[in-house]
């Protein structure tokens, strides 16, 4: 079987995501396919999509093991009814713990049927030029592996001939799940005099925390430390200050250095 239509849904603050997922559609050898980027809030905010025999693409970042939570919140109100779904997380060569089985039993509780799923990796959000973690990933090696996992799924899809003859894919992670990242509740990033006021920090925060009003500030409040914002500024005016999130990506770079690749399941049938 080969379903008429594929959408991509994904919630990705600094496009790893979705270019990993748009590589997967490309392998799978579909011309077209609807994107439903669900980052902005404006978009979150929008009635949530309902699909019905779909192949649909769901993606979301890790966040300390786990999915990204506004991407879990949006994840909670889409209907699948019997639509397949490829699961794809996307972590900064650490590890992805429980996201991948939280992605799971979210979707399966929406309706989908997940067959296929992978981890691929994603230059980590505290990544920066002192301190390299995952740089430039995913790279090209990267999206060759995300292309022919979808060329795989693609046969996985004919060989069968209805949803029913699927058994979901088996996913590492545990229940309950680890406990996630909290909002931000202090302030880790400095706006230097280079600021030049363009904006596009703001454009790329998935969660309206950057402050027009007040030099480009931070609303901690609100932030969920994607460091969208630091890889948006094109005059490298947004930095991590001293604290416990440089300390962090200072840890990372020194303990997670070695590369880490995809990691793809596929279901039976």
């Amino acid at each position: 079987m080969k379903p008429e239509n594929i959408s991509l849904i994904y919630f990705s603050p600094t496009s790893t995501t979705g270019i990993v997922l748009e590589e997967i559609a490309r392998g799978l050898g579909y011309e077209s396919y609807d994107v439903i980027d669900i980052t902005r809030p404006e978009i979150r905010n929008q009635p949530a999509p309902k699909f019905d025999n779909n192949l649909v693409l769901i993606g979301a970042p890790v966040y300390a093991g786990r999915i990204a939570k506004d991407a879990v919140d949006y994840f909670n109100t889409l209907t699948g009814a019997g639509s397949l779904a490829v699961l794809v997380v996307l972590y900064g060569n650490r590890e992805f713990e429980d996201a991948m089985l939280e992605l799971k039993n979210v979707a399966s509780e929406r309706g989908f049927v997940p067959f296929a799923a992978g981890a691929f990796i994603g230059e980590h959000s505290f990544s920066d030029n002192e301190f390299l973690i995952a740089k430039n990933r995913p790279d090209e090696d990267d999206l060759e592996k995300a292309f022919l996992f979808g060329k795989k799924i693609g046969d996985l899809l004919n060989t069968i001939e209805t949803p029913m003859d699927i058994i979901p894919v088996e996913v590492p992670g545990n229940f309950p799940y680890r406990d996630g990242m909290a909002n931000g509740a202090f302030s880790f990033i400095n706006v230097t005099d280079d600021c030049d006021d363009c904006g596009l920090c703001a454009s790329a925060c998935p969660k309206n925390a950057i402050d027009e009003s007040n030099h480009y500030s931070t609303i901690d409040a609100k932030c969920i430390f994607c460091c969208a914002c630091i890889k948006a500024c094109p005059q490298q005016a947004r930095i991590l200050k001293d604290g416990p999130i440089k300390k962090k990506a200072k840890w990372l770079s020194e303990n997670y250095a070695q590369r880490k690749e995809p990691q793809t399941y596929l279901a039976t049938n």
